[in-house]
């Protein structure tokens, strides 16, 4: 019965560990090229940039002109990521579901919705 409650113990702390729940930030965690094929032509491709900083999520999102926008709180849960990036003076708030090495989602802008995809690179 002792070792039981010890098992139970450690395994406890290890599930609440919060280093744990970092770890699944790994699917999220590195470079991604979107694409919203509905968008202004200069917003229509970009390459979005996930870092993890003391156990959260920040980023960045670099349009092809070397536009950059800091996405500075990434929230990602049960495979859904979600962020808002100012462009242009208009908070567009983006979600999407990470599927192996995909995004599929949709950013909200003042114009409508759109839908976008995005690809893990290499």
């Amino acid at each position: 019965m002792k070792k039981l409650k010890l098992v139970l113990i450690i395994l406890g702390i290890v599930i609440l560990n919060p280093k744990s729940f970092a770890n699944g930030h790994k699917i999220v965690v590195g470079t991604w090229k979107v694409a919203v094929a509905e968008a202004p032509d200069q917003y229509v491709n970009s390459s979005f940039i996930v870092s993890e900083v003391n156990g959260g999520l920040i980023g960045k999102v670099v349009f092809e002109d070397g536009q950059e926008l800091k996405v500075p709180d990434i929230q990602f849960s049960k495979d859904i990521i979600q962020f808002i990036v100012n462009i242009e003076g208009s908070d567009i708030k983006v979600s999407g579901k990470v599927e192996n090495s995909k995004i599929t989602g949709k950013v909200e802008a003042p114009d409508g919705v759109l839908e976008m995809s995005a690809v893990r690179k290499l």
